[in-house]
């Protein structure tokens, strides 16, 4: 793999590393069908996020900050549905299996040097992302048929 690629995506998963950490104090969450918004007094709607989607979301008070569509938004509390049961999972990555910037699989992508534990952090389709469990958390999209020994 050429040094630019290896760059590009080890910034991408910086930035969604970085995204994804200052989201996560409330943790990975379900949503009902809600309204996003660019600013924190919802009054500038930006999207709709369909219902079963899962984010990462930062909650304070009456509204929730989270990541969705590539940028940082906000919805009302009230639209999270209760703890998504994928945050409490493991899986096993082995060698050689490719992980992608994005869910799709035209986006950059490297294969694995090596086996891990990695967490589930939410499923969408037929694809997770998922996050290393060691002590620098990258983030990543992975097909699903390509995790092993999913657990608690």
């Amino acid at each position: 793999m050429t040094k630019k690629l290896m760059a590009v995506l080890a910034l991408a998963l910086m930035l969604t590393m970085i995204c994804s950490a200052a989201l996560a104090v409330g943790g990975d969450l379900t949503v009902k069908e809600a309204v996003a918004y660019s600013d924190k007094a919802l009054t500038k709607p930006i999207s709709k996020i369909p219902a079963g989607t899962s984010l990462l979301a930062d909650v304070n008070g009456s509204t929730a900050k989270v990541y969705y569509g590539g940028q940082v938004c906000y919805i009302g509390a009230s639209d999270l549905m209760k703890k998504d049961a994928s945050s409490d999972y493991f899986a096993t990555l082995e060698k050689g299996t490719r992980v992608y910037q994005r869910a799709e699989t035209g986006a950059s992508s490297f294969k694995l040097k090596s086996s891990g534990t990695v967490k589930l952090c939410l499923v969408n389709g037929d694809w997770a992302l998922v996050r290393t469990t060691g002590k620098l958390a990258l983030y990543a999209y992975v097909k699903l048929d390509k995790l092993v020994d999913v657990r608690k």
